[in-house]
Formats: structure tokens, sequence, C-alpha cells
């Protein structure tokens, strides 16, 4: 049957005046917004995907099922689930014989603890619903979190109730008691005292826990001819040396971004890396307010997109090897031009770079016109000798000590990369290593090439490795023992302010569980204290002895979560002028030749360590929108020049090693340049299902010299075609304004009636309902704050219970995200700019799911809620199709018995787990509003709705997402609505969405952006 379309002139939605691009509206000089190169070069197979209810393969029934079949099956699950319902579960209730006075059923407690990502702590505050811990969120009073966390720490309860953990000790493969291994170890440490300790090396986690360093000062004094060295793949090493490099020792720079009007970022991915990048996203955006006169300006000189460059006003796109002539370059140009004091010594040195001259001076001179407002910084990929330039650049324009100030490493050891690993492979080759403690994660599989770290653990006698999982280091080590989750540990660990916070367990190992002072403890001589008594002996020993006095403080200090008057004071740096000249004078700038290799940290498995993480693998990335692996991502006109498309498998071959992956064309990458994310080419360890390995392993071309970039690579075209599952072009938007952003010159100029038709009332033929009740429930987004992180989409996860679909579900288009953080381009594919949005139900007052369910299964509470009433759902799916955002999900599958009890222990019990055939969307966390309601009705007063926060709301680094009541009018969600950047996605469709959007403002600087 043809279409009404061709038979009847319908005015269907593309037609309609404001479903076009933004010119049908009069803002001709906003550049058309786009999320794929398909969608820029307008690909027929992408513009036929987009006519289709649902991206394709997402409504097929599973493979081997016919229609007539799927359909009996589905009725037989239907009928035996209604069977099983009248069934008494079987299972054994166990009652409280003494139950704990903090612990009522029903209702859930929170504690204060912290997490140690990159060795520094992050203050935590997590969820525990009797003794079960379930959501993790940020300790408001810990100053390296501000309550807020990042995708990662709100991944955590996916580790902990992981099936695939290490159990139990083993001594090669066959399991031993603790205590078996405690005694082995006593008698073998007491060996070991004949030599001094000859032979015994510790290769330990970076960590800046007070209790390990005066366990370690112990072993030192105990065993003096001890090695006791530190490892991470993704280490600090350039800071630390270029600190040495500059002021004579290795210091940790702490920056004030939200005293800074200017920032020149040297491939420095601040805003998502570095054990301050929670706090200093937040500080960032707070120097973002679109007001001429307290607007910052970001410049990010990088290769590979990051979620920083994303956010920069100009994105200088670069090969990575080319980032340290750049900040010569700005160098000499302010020695030269501007003859800032301290820089003379520059001004005879050839630091030019004529191809580059129109961005250096512009930046050069915007650096000096502000001064001490001023701020450069270098990332931790970059070589010493850039972070040294950067600290020289702060110290002339005077915001050292101002915007900058420098404390002394809170880690042990300010060494800690490939070098050390080799140092140990040689030492263990030639036999002089007995014994081999190991924390580090993985130090076999992360190794570089050339370092035969598997050879040389073969040949030592007595190695330890404590593991969360059965690695490559595992299975090559002798002792093995279960390394506990950090919700399961007892310790301490210091932030990089130097607030120490005391890291409390939520519950009980799981696997008998060891933590690293467990492992210490032996060779320190008190092996009969557990990781409890030691730190709180230690402490006790800090503040004056235990006593009743210590008892209440010792309370005190886990209830809130820090110790108060435990900061480092800023160590007075001088920069040595003269050695960074001697530096930069050595170094002499050689063309890069051919293509560059361009390695980066994972940004949802870092190191690896979190590759086994289900939430985090289907997250997608913040610019690729890769889930479920990694590829080979290089520039439009790099692809073009070596004849590859998207998903072409290629062969990377670096000094004879080489890897084979897919092709991943990104829009704003530089040129000559392919990057691979560390982390990857894992197995995927799923109980029941065949190991699969996910990504490329980029390590296999990673060497000890050339830790992160390297020149020389070669790219070949190989037989077939690479996978992966990107959700980049789910949901398309037709090219309606959706995300916006503009200049502040623009904004400015036209802020009286900006967006004024994207906002207001809507010609309707019925009476808008007029809401009268106490709570008129809505969020606000503003896009000026989002970084694009993705925090609040794994936030939405933890919180609602949502399923894990896998990579082939994520291929069909079948992710059950509720909340998705879309993102879109500006511009040319060469040079755009990257636009994040997050996307969830808009709760609209008009919502065109409501009025086409046929059994009135999502349906508008009193105040303002869209709900969905899961009970009443079919499947018929039509909610979805109406719904112009495409922010329903639907259970095409039951994922339910692929999670295991263990893993059910995360779910949060205040929200139902839906079951096959059932539409899913966001729900504003009603749950959260109801139990506030209930909180509030039992004290007799109204719900606080400044403190009620939405999951994402509360995770949100930048508080780009805020949640309240309108009827508050003084509330921020009520404020933002009235802000003249807000506007409504898909206005001119009547819905009326209780979630407004604010504009992204953007502030360049007219020398670059005009020419």
């Amino acid at each position: 049957m043809p279409p009404l379309t061709d038979r009847y002139p319908l005015p269907v939605l593309k037609d309609s005046p404001g479903a076009g691009a933004s010119g049908a509206r009069g803002d001709d000089e906003r550049p058309r917004a786009w999320r794929s190169l398909e969608e820029w070069h307008g690909s027929p197979e992408l513009a036929r995907a987009a006519e289709r209810e649902f991206p394709p393969g997402a409504a097929e029934p599973p493979r081997g099922l016919d229609r007539r079949r799927f359909l009996q099956l589905a009725g037989t699950t239907a009928a035996l689930a209604g069977l099983a319902a009248c069934k008494q579960p079987a299972e054994k209730v166990m009652p409280y014989t003494y139950q704990p006075p903090d612990v009522t059923p029903g209702v859930p407690n929170a504690y204060a603890t912290a997490w140690t990502p990159e060795g520094y702590a992050m203050g935590l505050v997590v969820t525990s619903w009797e003794g079960r811990p379930t959501k993790v969120e940020g300790n408001p009073d810990h100053p390296a979190s501000l309550g807020a966390t990042n995708h990662l720490a709100q991944a955590l309860a996916v580790d902990l109730y992981d099936t695939t953990r290490v159990r139990g000790v083993k001594l090669r493969g066959a399991l031993r008691s603790f205590k078996t291994y405690l005694e082995e170890q006593v008698v073998h440490a007491r060996r070991l005292d004949a030599n001094g300790g000859e032979g015994l090396w510790f290769l330990l986690e970076p960590s800046s826990s007070p209790t390990r360093r005066e366990l370690l000062e112990r072993i030192r004094q105990r065993f003096p001819r001890a090695r006791v060295e530190t490892y991470a793949a993704v280490s600090r090493d350039n800071v630390y040396e270029g600190a040495r490099l500059a002021f004579g020792r290795p210091l940790e720079t702490r920056v004030r971004y939200d005293e800074a009007r200017v920032v020149l970022s040297l491939d420095a991915d601040f805003l998502t890396r570095g054990p301050f990048a929670v706090r200093e996203a937040r500080e960032f955006i707070r120097s973002r307010v679109p007001e001429r006169e307290r607007m910052s300006r970001l410049y990010v000189a990088e290769s590979h997109f990051s979620v920083t460059g994303m956010n920069a006003d100009h994105r200088l796109r670069m090969r990575p090897s080319e980032v340290e002539r750049f900040a010569r370059a700005v160098l000499g140009e302010l020695a030269r031009t501007h003859g800032l004091a301290g820089l003379e010594r520059y001004r005879e040195l050839e630091l030019g770079w004529p191809e580059r001259a129109r961005e250096v001076r512009a930046v050069a001179a915007d650096l000096a016109r502000n001064g001490a407002r001023s701020v450069v910084v270098a990332g931790e990929r970059q070589p010493p000798r850039v972070h040294a330039v950067a600290h020289v650049l702060n110290a002339a324009l005077g915001s050292q000590g101002k915007l900058t100030t420098h404390h002394e490493p809170g880690v042990d050891g300010v060494r800690s990369g490939p070098e050390v690993l080799r140092e140990l492979a040689e030492a263990a080759s030639a036999g002089r290593v007995d014994t081999l403690v190991v924390t580090a994660f993985d130090p076999l599989s992360t190794a570089p090439v050339g370092v035969t770290l598997e050879a040389a653990l073969s040949k030592v006698p007595n190695s330890v490795y404590l593991a969360f999982r059965e690695d490559g280091t595992a299975k090559k080590s002798a002792w093995v023992l279960p390394a506990a989750h950090v919700l399961e540990t007892w310790g301490d660990a210091r932030a990089l302010d130097g607030t120490v916070s005391i890291l409390q367990p939520l519950i009980q190992p799981l696997f008998q569980g060891l933590t690293e002072l467990d492992v210490l403890s032996p060779f320190a001589g008190v092996a009969d204290q557990t990781p409890y008594q030691l730190v709180k002996n230690f402490w006790a020993r800090q503040r004056g002895g235990a006593g009743l006095a210590f008892e209440d403080t010792w309370e005190q200090w886990l209830a809130v979560g820090t110790l108060p008057g435990t900061e480092t004071p800023a160590y007075a740096a001088t920069v040595d002028a003269g050695a960074v000249e001697a530096s930069i004078r050595g170094f002499t700038h050689k063309p890069s030749q051919g293509l560059e290799l361009n390695l980066v940290p994972g940004y949802k498995v870092h190191d690896g360590r979190y590759f086994h993480n289900a939430w985090l693998q289907e997250l997608p990335d913040p610019l690729t929108m890769l889930a479920w692996g990694n590829a080979a991502l290089m520039s439009p006109r790099t692809a073009e020049r070596l004849k590859l498309e998207a998903r072409d498998k290629v062969k990377l071959t670096l000094r004879g090693r080489w890897v084979e992956a897919p092709v991943y064309v990104l829009p704003g990458h530089a040129d000559d340049t392919v990057t691979l994310e560390l982390g990857w080419g894992r197995e995927w360890l799923d109980d029941g299902d065949e190991p699969v390995t996910l990504g490329v392993n980029a390590y296999l071309l990673r060497h000890v010299d050339a830790p992160w970039f390297a020149e020389g690579l070669q790219v070949e075209k190989a037989e077939g075609r690479g996978r992966y599952a990107t959700s980049q072009d789910h949901w398309s938007m037709h090219g309606r304004e959706i995300a916006i952003q503009d200049s502040l010159e623009t904004f400015e100029k036209k802020k009286s009636d900006y967006l004024k038709h994207l906002k207001g009332p809507v010609e309707t033929l019925y009476e808008p309902f007029k809401y009268g009740e106490p709570y008129q429930w809505a969020m606000a987004v503003d896009l000026n704050r989002c970084i694009g992180c993705g925090a609040c989409t794994v936030a939405c996860q933890a919180e609602n219970n949502i399923p894990v679909v896998g990579r082939e579900q994520v291929e069909r288009g079948r992710e059950m995200h509720w909340l998705r953080v879309d993102r879109y381009f500006e511009g040319t594919p060469d040079a755009p700019h990257a636009i994040p949005q997050p996307m969830m139900c808009q709760h609209c007052e008009a919502a065109p799911c409501e009025y086409v369910c046929p059994v009135n299964a999502t349906v508008h509470s009193d105040e303002g809620l869209n709900e969905m009433v899961y009970n009443r759902c079919i499947g018929t799916r039509y909610c979805s199709n109406n719904c112009p955002y495409k922010v329903r999900r639907f259970n095409y599958l039951d994922y339910r018995p692929k999670v295991s009890e263990l893993e059910k222990l995360r779910a949060n019990p205040d929200v139902t787990v839906r079951s096959r055939g059932v539409m899913e969307k966001c729900t504003y966390c009603v749950q959260r509003i109801e139990r506030a309601r209930i909180e509030a009705r039992r004290e007799r007063r109204p719900i606080d709705t400044e403190a009620l926060q939405s999951a994402c709301a509360q995770v949100c680094p930048t508080e780009a997402i805020v949640f309240g009541s309108l009827h508050a009018q003084e509330s921020e969600v009520a404020r933002r609505h009235r802000d003249a950047r807000h506007y409504a996605v898909l206005h001119e469709l009547g819905t009326r969405p209780r979630t407004a959007y604010l504009a992204r403002i953007k502030n360049p600087n007219p020398e670059l952006e005009h020419g």
C-alpha cells in the first residue's frame, strides 16, 4: 500500500516551518549541526535509516526466529511468568537476631569513604541498603569531589559485585588459607633479614596513604637493600620531571581555573584527567559565565579530540610531537614581541613556527593582555620540557602563586613509568630478584615492547601478586591474593591538597579480599595487625595517643569523611630559568616523517583496570560514541589520502610490531596521526559464555622511549571489515535546532529576544492544564556548563537498574540508557566545534506519547511528571514512535537471566526491575521524590525541593543539570527556566517540555575567528 503522503499533501514534520535548519528562523549565521560524516555528506543510506521508526535491526526478532514463532514464545513467557507469580519464592529468610541500631529495613544509610584514582583520594558518600552498597555519590565536604563524581566512580558497584573476581588465596593455582600465606611470608622475611633484603622487590600501585608510607619506612629500615618502586601504565612521571627541571624538585601543580581569564592547554585534558579533575572542571565552568567581563577563554593544542578540546573556544589541532614546538613558539613570541620580564634569555633563541605564526601571535597576545589572569597547563603525556616551559610562562605572566600553587607530591615515589619495569625485568632475568611483591595493576600485560617481564617473572622464586581478576600477571605469579574492592577496604589517602580521608568498608570482603596493607604487613613486622588497626593506630599516634577523646574524634572523621587541618601548605617554588633554557637549547626539532602513532589512556577503561566493567563498556565515548571496543582514529583527510573508509580493517606497524584495528574517521582529528586508546584488547570474561576479545591491544605498539607517541607508523589496508558498536547515528534529529551554540558577541547582540522562536506559548486548540499542586517538578540543562563527560549516563543507570544489553544489541540500536549524551559538530569536518547535549525524557505537558497508548500505560501526574505504569504496558511501542525526542527504551529481550545472584545485590530496591516487552524511560527519579515526600510527611514539613536532586543532577561535576520545583521561584531550576539563553527543544511541536535547555556560548578570539 502506498504511503498516504503519495495520495494526500499531508504536512509532515520535515516540511513544517520549524523543522528545518536554523535558517528558517532567521538565524542564518548559525551553522548547521551534524552528528557524523555520513550526515555531513548527506549519505542516502543514512537518510533512509532516519525515515525508519527505529534504527536498522532494532525491531527485528532474535536471530533464528520468524515473527510468528517470536510471538508464540513471547506469549508463552508471559503465561509462565503469571504462573510463577502465584508461587511463593523459594528462599531462606534469616531475621536479625540483633538488629544494628543504625539499620532499618527499607531505609538506606549513607557512609563517607574515599576512592583513590591515580593514588590520590576522591571523597565519596555511598548509599547502603542493609549492608549492601548500591550507589556512589561525591562527598560535598571533600575538596576533590565537592559532592560530584565522574563516570568511573559511578560504576564502582559493578566491580564490587563482579563474579569474575579472584576468589581465595592461591599458590600456583591451588587454594591456600591467608594464614598459611602469612606464616610462609613471615618465615621468608626472616631469611631475608640476613642480607638486608637483597633480592627483595616491591612493585606497588602509586598511593598517597600515610599509613602505607609508614609501613614502607619500616620495610626500608628492616631491609635497607630492598627495592621499593611504584608503577602505573598511565604515570605522572612527566609532570614530576617537568617540575624538577623548572624548580629543581618534583612538585604537583594546583590551578585555580575559576580565577583565570585565559587558559592555554598544551595537550592537557584537565576537565576529565588528573587527581583534581572533578573540582577543576567545576572551577573552570564557573569562569564561563556568558558575560563580557566574566567569561574566560580556552585554547587547546592537541591531536586527538579530548573532552577539554570539545569545550575549547579555539582548538588547535596538531600532531602530538608538535605540541612542544607550539609551546616553544608561544614562549618565543612572548619574549620577543611582548618583552615579559623573566623571558629575556629566550629572545635570541630560534623558537618560531612560521606555519602557525598567526595562531602563535594571537594566543601570545591574549596571554600577555591578561597577564596574571592567564595560565598555561601541560598534559601528562607531553615530555618534561613542555611542563617546564609552562612553569616558565606562568612565572613570567605573574600567575604563579596566584592562579597556580605548587605542592609536595602526596604519592609515594614520583617515578612510576615503564622505565621501572625495564629495570625489574633486567634484575629478574639476571637472577637478582628472590622475592617480588606486586600490587600495581597487571604490569605484565601493560609492559612496553622490549620489556620481557613474562620471562623474567618465571625466574623469580617467590612472587606475590595482589590481583582483582585473573589477568596476565596473575597467571605467571606464584602467590595470587584476592584484592579487596575499595568499598571493602580500610585505609587512608590524601587528596592533591593534602586533605586526608579515611577509607572505610561498607561490606565485608565478598571473596576474602585483602588490602595492600595486608600484603605489606608481614614484611614490616606487623602481620598480627589488621588494616583497621594499622590505620587507626597510626592516626592515634599522630593525634596524641588513643583514649576516649580520640575515639570520639575517630567517629567524627568517619562520619564526615575528612580529617580537618591535614591540608599541606603550598611550596614557594622559584623557576630555574637557566636550566630550562639549557634544555630548550639542547632540543632540536626535526620535522616528523610519515605518520605518527598517538597513544592515549582509555577514557572508560583507563589502563585496562576497568575493562571488565559492563556499565563503562556500554557507555558511549564522548567524542566517537564508541561502545564495547576501541578503533584506530584518524582525520578525514588522512583517511582520504590512505584510501580508507570507516570500519576498514588496517594493519598498524611500528618498529616491526603490528596490530590490526578498524578505522574510525573522527572529524577534528589531527592529520597524519593515528590514535589508539590503551587498555583494550583483553578477553571479556562472562560466566557461561566463551571469552571474546574486545578492542585492540595498543600496548603491543608502546615502547619505553616513546610511551605516548612515536613517528614512523605504517598503515596498510588489511582484509575484511572491522567491527565496533557506535550510537552516533541512532535517533536522527533531521537537522532541526536541537543543540544550540553561539558566540558571546552574537548572544550579547540578541540578548533581549534571543531564541524567542524557541520559547513561549504555542498555538493550541485546547486550553493548557493549569497545575495547582505545590510541587511542579522540572529540570534545566545548561549546555554552557555541560562538558560531555557522560557521568550522568552512568549515574542514571546505577540509580534506575538499567540493564546492560551488550555489543550486538548496541549495534542494532537497542541501547537502554534513559539518559544519553548526544554529540553534535558544527563547522567543517577538518576543524569542527563539538557540542554535547544530555537528552532524556522531557516530561512534556502535552506529551505526544500519552494519547497514543492504548492501555494508558504512560500518563501525566498533577505534579507535571510523565509517568510509566509498567504493569499496563503491552509493548506496542506507539509511544516511542510518537516521541519526537526518541528517549524511550524498549526491552526487546529479557536481560534478567544474565544477571547473577551476586550482581543483583547492586540493584536499587526503590526501582522496579523491568521485564521483556516493557517500555521504559527517564522518570525524573520519581523514587527520590516519593522518598523525600515520605520523609517530609513524617517530619510534618514541606519537601525541601532545593535538597532534592535527581541522580544526573547530583553527579554532574559542573552542575550543568539542575532539578527542582518551578513553584519555588527562587530555586535554581526556576531561575534557569527564566534565563535569556533558555529554549525548548522542538518548541514548534507544542509539547511544552518541563526540561529547559540553555544555549552554549563560546568566547572566540576575534583575531582568530575573523582572520
